[in-house]
């Protein structure tokens, strides 16, 4: 232990002096200090947690960490860059997501200060979006306020230009909310047969009223399939015709897209939205819809089918299939022009596949778009 000195200068008496020398208290002191220094940077005694937490501002962060320790251990660092996209990012780490690109909104708009996240993907559950937007607006500059998060469906407003015509925004963002003045979500999944096709059988198009037996020769016969809209020469490949005539006589009939759950009973019916014929490219590989594919070897005719359902048809239900329906009607008393039919109401039809999908749990905020290529 040191020897207790006074702090007084030489001209005082002996008497200060020695009163000072016993008031000096680092002797008994000094090896708390000691220990003191660096104590934060050392795993520090829980039961002094809660005080460090509270020091260093980060109450508001303790719900979306296991524990105290984990709090000091994620927080300061994430203090440090509080503000900035590096902050984003390290929040929402803490809870299993990333963002690929934050897009701000150009500085000539009025609300310049908005800024969305494109996720790494589709939310597991819809109960963490509420988690994601606490932890990033947490993490957002002052100046700055969270208000989309989108990935896999991302429709964009339509702007005219920057002149005073163009500078209003003609339409809107795509995504709903969960509650009053929060974020807007906007997800999409998307399921196809395996490949990106599925091949028509015979049974299939038997059922449909369009087969026709495979070509004999050169020549396709006469038979009961419209020959004024296939768009048949009478110099084409007997085969190639036979292929048109087929899709001729589907394409005058309603596509439907039903979607499954795990038992397979039917959660509803999405009316295709887009129905076409479509050909190789001459480079040798086609697109549609976003996806590019490889023609066969031999000739067949091609559609492309998508139906896209909007945000909320079948929420709540795990989507695990779908299939086509071809040529069902809706119920009689359905109002015109309708394209969602909850539960198992479509009537007649020719059900064409049974497709699997990750039985993600459809919610409030995600569209489900079937699509895939259909070879005759």
């Amino acid at each position: 232990m040191s020897e207790r000195q006074h702090f007084l200068p030489s001209s005082s008496s002996a008497a200060e002096q020695a009163v000072s020398a016993a008031l000096d208290r680092r002797p008994e002191l000094a090896p708390a200090i000691e220990t003191l220094h660096a104590f934060k940077y050392r795993a520090p005694n829980e039961s002094i947690l809660p005080a460090l937490v509270m020091e260093y501002g980060l109450g508001p962060i303790t719900p979306y960490l296991p524990d105290l320790a984990t709090v000091i251990f994620y927080g300061v660092p994430w203090s440090r860059v509080r503000g900035t996209p590096e902050g984003v990012r390290r929040a929402l780490s803490w809870i299993g997501y990333a963002y690929d690109l934050i897009h701000e909104a150009p500085s000539r708009r009025m609300r310049w200060n908005l800024f969305e996240l494109d996720l790494d993907r589709v939310r597991d559950d819809e109960a963490h979006l509420d988690t994601i937007e606490a932890v990033v607006r947490l993490s957002q500059p002052a100046r700055s306020e969270f208000w989309r998060g989108y990935d896999g469906y991302n429709v964009r407003e339509f702007e005219w230009g920057w002149s005073r015509w163009g500078s209003t925004i003609w339409g809107d963002v795509s995504g709903v909310r969960l509650h009053e003045g929060g974020v807007k979500w906007s997800f999409g999944r998307t399921h196809e047969p395996a490949g990106g096709e599925h091949r028509f059988t015979e049974s299939e198009l038997t059922a449909l009223g369009v087969w026709i037996e495979p070509v004999v020769g050169s020549g396709l016969a006469w038979g009961a399939f419209p020959w004024s809209t296939a768009g048949i020469q009478w110099s084409s490949d007997g085969e190639e015709a036979r292929a048109q005539a087929i899709a001729a006589g589907l394409l005058g009939k309603s596509f439907w897209a039903v979607l499954r759950r795990g038992d397979g009973s039917v959660i509803g019916y999405r009316k295709a939205r887009s129905v076409h014929c479509v050909i190789p490219a001459f480079a040798g590989r086609f697109e549609a819809g976003g996806s590019t594919y490889e023609p066969a070897d031999e000739f067949t005719s091609r559609i492309f089918v998508e139906a896209l359902s909007a945000f909320g048809e079948g929420e709540g239900d795990a989507f695990a299939s779908w299939s086509l329906v071809i040529g069902g009607a809706p119920p009689a008393e359905t109002k015109p022009g309708v394209q969602w039919l909850d539960g198992d109401t479509l009537s007649g039809g020719v059900i064409v596949g049974d497709f699997p999908t990750s039985a993600d749990q459809i919610g409030k905020t995600d569209r489900q778009r079937m699509r895939g290529i259909f070879r005759i």
